[in-house]
This record gives C-alpha cells, structure tokens and sequence, in this order.
C-alpha cells in the first residue's frame, strides 16, 4: 500500500516541485496540495494522510499554528519544510517539540536545488510513514538528579531524526553540574545548530554551544557540532572542526567523533546513542566499548526512530538501553561510579 502524503505550502512553486520528488517514487502518493494552514488543517482532517509536508512559515495560518492544531486534534506524522534562515531554524525546533517528526531544510526554491535535497525528503516521508507517532513534548521537567563531582570521564552522544526532542529530555534530566564535559553530535545542516545550543542552555541545566575549532573541554559545559562539519577530539584534547567528507552520508557525523575519543580517551568514554535513522555511532560506540569506554542507547520504546541505537547494539557495541526519560539518570549513575571506583 502506498504512502498517502499531503503537501502544504504557500508556493505554488514548491507545491508542484515537492509533488514532482514524491511522486517521482512508486511507493508515495500524493492526496492533495494545500495553500496555506487553515486550508492544510481541513485537509488533513478530510483526507487523513499518511504524512503531511508542511511549510513552516506562511502567511494566513502558518505552519506552527497549523501543525499545532493538527497535532492536538488529530494527530498525524508531519515534515516540516525549513528555510535555511535563523528565524526558519527556530522555528522549526519549536515544530519538533510540537511533535513534528523531522524537517528538510528547502534551498533556494531551484528545480536544481530541490534536486539536491530529493533523497533526504523522499527517506524523511518514507520513515515518518513507519515511525512511532510523537506528541507534544510535555512540559513537566524530569527532577533532575544530584550534581555530580569532577570526573576524568567524556559524555559524548550522538542522535539524529528525533534528536532535538530527544535533547531537550535528556538536558532537563541532568544535573548543573554534571562533573564531565560533553560533545553532542545532531544530524542537522548549517544556521540550524546554534539555535539548538541556545534552546538547550535555555532549560538551564548543562549549558551548551556550538563548538569552535581548538576549544578545550571543560567539566559541566556541552559542545554541539556545528552544522554542515565534523567534530572530532584532536591529539592535544581539543575540539577539532574538519570538512572531511560526509560519513553515512552526512555532516557532522558521530562515528568521527567516537573513533577519535576511543582512540584518545579510552575507558574514560561514557557514550550515547540516541534516536536516528540509519547506522551512524554504530562503529565508533563498539571503538569505544573495545577501548574500555561505557555504550549507552535509547531504548525502542521511546525512539523516534529505532535505527541508530539497533545498529549499534546489533555489532555488541551498547551496554545497556534506557527509555530517554532514564538516561539522564543512567549517564550521572555511570559517572558516580567512576568517581566511587577511582577513590
């Protein structure tokens, strides 16, 4: 059976070029075209499709007011549609803890530029099709746990479809201070990773920045790979920017920055793969675990997708697997137990 997809935005433009990808794919079809949010809502409703595209900023109805609505009354796996621009970027992390299950950056409005991002959108809509439904992020904040002692040790984590929510939940479970540094890696383009370091700071637990070439790592603050580069840890212990070639098909990738940390840091790694499609971690999580490090993975019951943390536990790589809701518990509980070990 196929896929049933509605596409909303304002661009006549985008409406047809958005059509053309999705249909260009036997296993899509597309019911319908909407020209802004109060019209795609109605759809929604009447058509109830599979998944929905949606246009994040338009005129008469955006696509906030209009994922919210849909989200509330009717619930539906939706892909948000970006601009690559600082008010598109957050606005789109504010549609993912609405419940929208990713977005697709759009280009410059080019048939060749829509072209580029042709493959991402069709794996999108396709796994939106086979997720788990999200709902709104709630807003009770997970008590979070006592502050944890400076420890030799690195939390790194990995996360990708999914990841923004799945951030935000960890974040609001850790403590201020957390006693170890760490390095997050989110599948997410440029003009997009700054918002959510400063989303993530927001919620006044760790705080988090988008990293910069040659920073050090310091216990208690969170470094986010800049969108569109890789992160890695260089000999001296630093952070380390490179535009190496994209890894699993994308930039930043996590397995970089895990080899680097297995290789440099050994047992002192502590890391965490979130929700994602595809495989990414998977290689440098078993690095990890072979150099003496701790895995830790999002267990299917919370993951938006269960692609990321399967890879990695199918190889032997993971330790153990926690609902996203627990790890935070689970990575300040590993902490204390280096500490208690090492006095």
């Amino acid at each position: 059976m196929s896929i049933r997809v509605l596409i909303v935005d304002d661009s006549a433009l985008m409406r047809r070029l958005i059509g053309d990808i999705l249909r260009s794919d036997p296993a899509i079809e597309v019911v319908g075209t909407a020209s802004d949010g109060v019209q795609g809502v109605a759809m929604t409703e009447r058509l109830k499709p599979d998944v929905v595209t949606m246009d994040v900023q338009m005129p008469g109805g955006g696509g906030l007011t209009a994922l919210a609505e849909i989200m509330r009354r009717f619930p539906t796996k939706v892909v948000m549609v970006s601009t690559l621009t600082t008010k598109g970027a957050a606005a789109t992390l504010e549609a993912l803890e609405l419940g929208a299950f990713d977005f697709v950056a759009k280009p410059s409005g080019t048939i060749l530029s829509l072209d580029a991002i042709r493959e991402e959108l069709l794996a999108k809509v396709k796994a939106a099709a086979g997720s788990r439904l999200q709902a709104p992020r709630p807003t009770a904040v997970v008590r979070a746990p006592a502050p944890v002692r400076a420890t030799d040790r690195v939390v790194l984590v990995a996360s990708s479809t999914g990841g923004p929510r799945a951030l935000t939940v960890l974040f609001e479970s850790l403590p201020k201070n957390l006693g170890a540094p760490m390095l997050v890696v989110q599948h997410m383009p440029a003009g997009f990773t700054k918002s959510l370091a400063e989303r993530l700071t927001a919620l006044r637990t760790v705080p988090c920045f988008e990293a910069a070439d040659g920073k050090p790592l310091e216990p208690g603050v969170a470094w986010l790979a800049p969108g569109g580069r890789h992160m890695v840890l260089g000999p001296d212990g630093r952070i380390r920017l490179t535009d190496d070639p994209p890894v699993h098909g994308v930039r930043p990738a996590a397995d970089p920055l895990f080899l680097s940390a297995a290789k440099l840091l050994g047992s002192r790694c502590l890391a965490v793969v979130l929700t994602g499609m595809g495989r990414d971690g998977a290689d440098g999580a078993l690095a990890i675990r072979k150099a003496g490090g701790t895995v830790l993975a999002e267990s299917e019951s919370t993951a938006t997708v269960y692609g990321m943390p399967k890879a990695a536990t199918a190889i032997g790589a993971t330790h153990a697997e926690y609902p996203i809701h627990e790890m935070g518990q689970a990575i300040v509980a590993n902490l204390q137990r280096r500490i208690a070990h090492a006095s």
